[in-house]
């Protein structure tokens, strides 16, 4: 478990750790500086058992914090997580704060667009000093923003202030298993095209993931800018370029799921690819889907900026949106092989749910022999992106 604060001066940095209230164990950590009168430390706490509670404290020897704890987790046990973009300090943002904190999640994902300091760096300690309840005793794994790239600053304050740990050497970028699910975090800020850095760490992650799908089945990937929205502002136009670049490589790696940011509403779409519904769930009606589908795409800019517009008219491929406050509750059972996702408004309301499992379809009446024609057209789509896959690399090592 990986620990960040700051201190207003230049200290050493050191966390303690230990079993049930003891801190027996000690690490030295690192100090990290940018142009702001705050210095940033990061520890890691390792050799740690599974479903155990454990207390910790950070310091420099000398004086210290108070104590904090966490629980690891049990892997025999079903967990939550919490998906949603574009926070900040606002009074909406404040609820998902508070959402977050009565949440008893295990983790969440944030999908850019954190703290909306924009070059005010104060922002930045403030965002952070209001969710330390939370952060101090649950991991929060984040991608950046287009907000993340500030004036004056650029992403200097997003990556000294964060360390997420990964194979990709970046903290713009990382992945992470956990239980049955493998993330992928990646940046809309940074280049993914064809051929850059970030892209072949893509490709090499998510194959890595294709290969270790008995033992982790499920591939959920999150982003900022999204890849489709019915946002009817033109200055948000990323999508048809983002499925360009990365919409072959994620259905070809059969994500299950992509959580984006950036657009203030709640969006989700049937299973697509490029732009075409590629089925409507085992009941043709969007709430549970079972074995393959094409990816599923949800937009969760709705955790505290103001709200967007979207156009009048829905597109074919949109399952459901709405113009509210909330997050995504992901309900992972762990005997049933199933993801259950909620939509949860901050009122408490659920305003969106459906099922992912694991296993054939359920038959429907009269239907008992064979999948739904869009079922078929799922399984033909990520054959042919299986035999593109594997033809590649053919052609790739010869």
């Amino acid at each position: 478990m990986q620990v960040i604060w700051a201190t207003e001066s230049q200290t050493d940095s050191e966390v303690e750790w230990g079993l049930d209230g003891s801190l027996d164990n000690s690490a030295m950590g690192e100090e990290f500086c940018y142009d702001h009168d705050m210095v940033f430390h990061s520890g890691v706490m390792v050799g740690l058992e599974v479903a155990s509670n454990y207390s910790y404290r950070v310091g420099d020897g000398s004086v210290w914090s108070e104590v904090y704890t966490f629980q690891t987790r049990d892997v025999l046990s079903d967990f939550t997580f919490l998906a949603f973009g574009d926070h900040g300090l606002s009074s909406e943002g404040i609820e998902t704060t508070n959402m977050v904190v009565d949440s008893d999640a295990d983790f969440l994902i944030l999908s850019g667009d954190i703290s909306y300091a924009n070059g005010e760096q104060s922002v930045w300690d403030d965002y952070l000093d209001s969710n330390q309840r939370s952060m101090s005793n649950m991991p929060w794994m984040m991608v950046p923003g287009n907000h993340e790239n500030e004036p004056g600053y650029g992403f200097e304050a997003y990556d000294l202030r964060f360390e997420f740990p990964s194979t990709s050497g970046s903290d713009y970028w990382h992945s992470f298993d956990y239980g049955p699910v493998h993330f992928t975090g990646f940046s809309t800020e940074h280049d993914y095209s064809a051929g850059s850095e970030q892209y072949q760490w893509l490709e090499s992650d998510l194959g890595d993931a294709i290969q270790n799908r008995e033992q982790v089945p499920w591939i959920i990937v999150y982003g900022h800018k999204p890849m489709y929205t019915s946002h009817d502002d033109a200055t948000h136009d990323e999508d048809a370029e983002l499925r360009a670049d990365l919409e072959a490589l994620f259905v070809e790696s059969g994500v299950d799921l992509v959580f984006w940011g950036h657009d203030h509403f709640y969006e989700r779409t049937w299973p697509v690819i490029d732009a075409e519904v590629q089925q409507r769930g085992d009941a043709d009606d969007g709430k549970v889907f079972s074995g393959a589908h094409a990816p599923i795409h949800l937009i969760v800019g709705t955790a505290g900026r103001g709200e967007y517009q979207y156009s009048d008219e829905q597109p074919s491929w949109s399952a459901y949106r709405e113009q509210s406050y909330g997050i995504v509750r992901v309900s992972v059972d762990i005997a049933g092989e199933s993801l259950q996702v909620d939509y949860v408004r901050q009122s408490g309301e659920i305003g969106d749910t459906f099922t992912l499992r694991q296993g054939d379809p359920i038959p429907q009446e009269g239907d008992e022999s064979m999948p739904a024609p869009s079922m078929l057209l799922t399984m033909m789509a990520m054959l042919v992106a299986v035999i593109f896959r594997e033809s590649r690399s053919h052609y790739s090592s010869a």
